[in-house]
């Protein structure tokens, strides 16, 4: 009985431990006790419950990282959609000496940089020292090893090219306008004037 007492306390301070930090400034929601407030926020960025952002992350404009996910070490764009269970640059252990256990000491790892509108799933994990283009998706329970190309779509584990979001020509108009520097309203006015997406059903 003591032992769930005891529980139940600490599940109520925790609770109350996750309080909402919100800029109003920046317009920034952080509803997580464990995302450090010396990362680099943008605009609107919202960072879930849970979710553990280090000191030495920086986070674009209009971006969101979802609850429980762990992220260090890396530079993310803007307009991210980052999903729950998600773990960018953990500590790897060092495979070079005589344990591998972190009593040893962790690997230092290279720093990961995520471009603008990336959209990586469920349970993913990109491993040290990786880019990630702008556009590029990364499906549910990838292992991203290796850099991954503007607008791919990737998974599997390690990762693997699925197929291309957009034809070539397309990708090369969307470069050419800058299409991250703008607001939502130029962006939908920019997507409205290319043929490509012309048919398409926007509800």
């Amino acid at each position: 009985m003591l032992i769930k007492t005891i529980k139940e306390a600490v599940y109520e301070f925790i609770k109350i431990v996750e309080i909402t930090i919100y800029n109003p400034f920046h317009k920034t929601n952080i509803y997580s006790a464990r995302a450090s407030l010396r990362a680099a926020y943008g605009k609107h960025v919202s960072i879930g419950k849970g979710s553990v952002v280090a000191d030495n992350v920086e986070i674009g404009d209009d971006s969101y990282v979802n609850e429980h996910s762990w992220i260090e070490n890396c530079t993310i764009g803007k307009w991210c959609s980052i999903s729950d269970h998600v773990w960018i640059c953990p500590a790897e252990h060092r495979l070079d000496r005589i344990l591998s256990h972190p009593v040893m000491g962790n690997k230092k790892t290279s720093r990961v940089t995520i471009g603008n509108d990336v959209l990586i799933s469920h349970n993913v994990t990109i491993l040290e020292g990786v880019t990630i283009g702008n556009g590029a998706v990364i499906g549910a329970g990838t292992v991203v090893t290796k850099d991954v190309a503007p607008y791919s779509v990737v998974g599997g584990g390690p990762a693997r090219l699925l197929k291309m979001r957009f034809p070539e020509d397309v990708i090369a108009q969307i470069s050419e306008i800058g299409l991250y520097d703008r607001d939502i309203g130029e962006i939908l006015l920019a997507e409205k004037k290319m043929a490509y997406f012309s048919d398409l059903e926007v509800h």
